[in-house]
């Protein structure tokens, strides 16, 4: 079976803001403390579970190391890992995530380290 590299993503638990659901979802599923610089973008699509058609949005944030080592969550993840912004086009499978990537290049290009959280 081919790997299908993704970026980590959740469901929101009740009474948690998605910003708040981003960040856990990526401490979970990857060991990282992130912080979040900015929203890069929505992803909508739709799937069918169990013969019924569903809509679902994941919201994607550009989010900074804050600590921790890849690690991934047991049962739910393969590998963790680290890898550059000009590595991740090639490497993730889905094309709408792959564009995010260069949302977040652009997003990181534009910035100023001090609004990347740099001091």
């Amino acid at each position: 079976m081919p790997r299908i590299w993704s970026l980590p993503k959740g469901h929101v638990e009740p009474n948690e803001s998605v910003e708040a659901a981003a960040t856990r979802e990526v401490l979970e599923e990857t060991g990282i403390q992130a912080a979040i610089i900015s929203k890069l973008s929505d992803i909508r699509y739709w799937f069918y579970a169990n013969k019924i058609k569903h809509s679902k949005v994941v919201h994607f944030f550009l989010m900074r190391y804050m600590g921790g080592s890849p690690v991934p969550q047991l049962g739910e993840v393969d590998e963790a890992v680290w890898a550059g912004l000009s590595v991740l086009p090639s490497m993730l499978t889905h094309i709408n995530e792959r564009r995010l990537i260069e949302i977040a290049q652009q997003t990181v290009n534009e910035k100023a380290p001090h609004e990347l959280g740099f001091h």
